[in-house]
C-alpha cells in the first residue's frame, strides 16, 4: 500500500516538473547547445530531487571541456543523473524524440539524435551529417556524452561498444573520458531488484517500469567520472574505453558489495 502510494506521489510530481519544464523551455528556452546543457542541468537537479534519488558523484567532472564522456547504460535514469551531475549535449537514438514529455525536453536540451536503419522509414547518418552535429555541440558545449553500448542493459556487465561515434570524436581531436554508473538498493523492496526495476532493458513496458521504479525505497545510485582515454584510432579508443567503463563499473559493484557485507 505504502509503495504504491509513495509511487503515484513521486509519478505524479514527475509530470508536474515535466510539463514545467515544458514551459519554462517554451517560453524561456535554450537558444544554442550550451545554453541546452545548462537549461537541461538545472532541470535535471530539480526532477532527481523531486522524486527521491539519491546520487553520489565521484572522481573527475568534464568542466574545461571540450571533451566527450563514454559511459554504461542501465536506464533512462541515466541520462538525467548524469546531466544532474554537470552539464552534457547527449547523444540518443532517435527513437526519444518521439517519448511523451521527455523527447521534447531532450530535443529542447540540443540532443543530437542519431537515427539508425533499423527504424521503421529511417535510414542511418552518414558520417558528415553526425560530425556537423558533434561539431556545434563540442564547439558550443563544454561535454558531449554517449552511451557505446548502443542499448540499456540489466547490469550483468558491460556490452562491447559501437565504434561508430569514435570516428567522430576522433575526427574532432578532442579528448574522451570514461564513466560508469551504478545502482543499488540500500533498503528491502519485498520482490523488487536492481536488475528488473532499477535497470530498463529487454521487453519492459516503459510506465509500467516507471510505475514500478518511482515506488522503490532505499535506491541509491553512483556515477564516478575515471581517466582520459588513450587511442591512435577510433578501433583502440573504442577498446580502450570499453576497459576503463569496464574497470570502473566493476569497481563500483566490488565497493557496494563490500558496504553491504
Amino acid at each position: 500500500m505504502l509503495t504504491a502510494v509513495r509511487a503515484s506521489v513521486r509519478l505524479a510530481w514527475f509530470i508536474v516538473l515535466l510539463l514545467a519544464a515544458i514551459v519554462d523551455g517554451t517560453l524561456f528556452g535554450p537558444r544554442n547547445r550550451a545554453q541546452g546543457a545548462l537549461w537541461c542541468h538545472r532541470w535535471a537537479l530539480r526532477i532527481v530531487r523531486g522524486i527521491g534519488v539519491n546520487y553520489t558523484v565521484t572522481g573527475t567532472l568534464p568542466t574545461s571541456g571540450p571533451v566527450v564522456v563514454v559511459s554504461n547504460h542501465l536506464s533512462y535514469l541515466d541520462a538525467i543523473l548524469y546531466n544532474a551531475a554537470t552539464p552534457f549535449v547527449m547523444v540518443s537514438k532517435s527513437e526519444v524524440r518521439r517519448w511523451p514529455l521527455i523527447g521534447w525536453i531532450a530535443a529542447r536540451a540540443g540532443t543530437i539524435f542519431i537515427q539508425r536503419a533499423n527504424v521503421a522509414g529511417g535510414r542511418t547518418q552518414t558520417r558528415d551529417e553526425v560530425n556537423a552535429e558533434m561539431d556545434d555541440a563540442l564547439r558550443l558545449a563544454p561535454a558531449v556524452l554517449f552511451f557505446p553500448e548502443g542499448t540499456s542493459t540489466g547490469g550483468a556487465e558491460v556490452l562491447p561498444f559501437r565504434r561508430g561515434l569514435f570516428h567522430s570524436v576522433l575526427e574532432h581531436h578532442v579528448p574522451v573520458q570514461a564513466a560508469a554508473i551504478h545502482y543499488t538498493l540500500n533498503e528491502p523492496n519485498p520482490g523488487m531488484t536492481v536488475e528488473d526495476d532499477v535497470c530498463y532493458h529487454g521487453k519492459h513496458d516503459f510506465l509500467t517500469h516507471l510505475y514500478r521504479f518511482l515506488g522503490l525505497r532505499g535506491f541509491h545510485a553512483h556515477l564516478h567520472f575515471g581517466e582520459i582515454i588513450p587511442g591512435a584510432d577510433h578501433y583502440a579508443i573504442a577498446e580502450n574505453a570499453h576497459a576503463a567503463v569496464a574497470a570502473i563499473y566493476a569497481e563500483l559493484q566490488q565497493e557496494r558489495a563490500v558496504a553491504h557485507v
